[in-house]
């Protein structure tokens, strides 16, 4: 499944996106990010591969959707993420923005930005793994999006730029779709540097 959106609107160039989001919104960001701006109102692919008609699960599988940054940034505070928050919680959650979403699985996979307002800054990416928690992801939003080129959106590979514990029972699943990314990925997209995530993924397995 694919799916790439046009606004009907004619699109503002990065230059007055990012004017208006700090003269309406009181967001500040670095002129950096400009290159991350979108001027499409949505890109989105699911995919799953090693599929058969015997089998229930793919052998592996992915998924993305990129809201572009000033919507994104506009969006509700995902408040409800996290039951009955404390107030410590809240005031986090307030800030977060999501901007790569999995709206054709459902699976609850999230990646938000965390936006603080009248600072200039380049925020940090908080990844959301459903019941499993939300961590902070080590990478900024141009790396972001250069991760997800190489991965194709494949399932949990936000948590390789985390300090998760992959080694744990848990993440079973998300580990056997990883260890099947770099096995087939390398020579689908021999373009890509795959080393790099196959170290990553060592670190996280110890």
């Amino acid at each position: 499944m694919d799916n790439l959106e046009f606004p009907d609107e004619e699109t503002e160039d990065a230059d007055a996106a990012f004017a208006s989001l700090e003269e309406r919104d009181g967001v500040v960001l670095s002129p950096s990010l400009k290159d991350c701006y979108l001027r499409f109102s949505d890109v989105a692919a699911g995919w799953g591969a090693g599929m058969t008609e015997e089998d229930e699960d793919p052998l592996f599988a992915g998924e993305f959707d990129i809201i572009p940054l000033v919507r994104a940034i506009r969006d509700s505070a995902p408040v409800e993420r996290v039951p009955d928050p404390s107030p410590e919680q809240r005031e986090f959650l307030s800030e977060l923005r999501d901007f790569d979403v999995t709206s054709l699985t459902g699976t609850g996979k999230v990646a938000s930005l965390r936006i603080r307002h009248g600072v200039s800054h380049s925020p940090e990416i908080w990844f959301s793994d459903g019941p499993r928690g939300i961590h902070r992801m080590d990478i900024d939003l141009p790396g972001y999006l250069e991760a997800l080129r190489i991965t194709k959106g494949t399932f949990g590979w936000q948590l390789l730029y985390t300090d998760v514990p992959l080694a744990h029972d848990r993440y079973e699943v998300t580990v056997r779709f990883l260890k099947e990314m770099l096995r087939v990925f390398p020579d689908l997209f021999p373009a890509h540097d795959y080393e790099p995530l196959r170290t990553r993924l060592a670190a996280r397995l110890r």
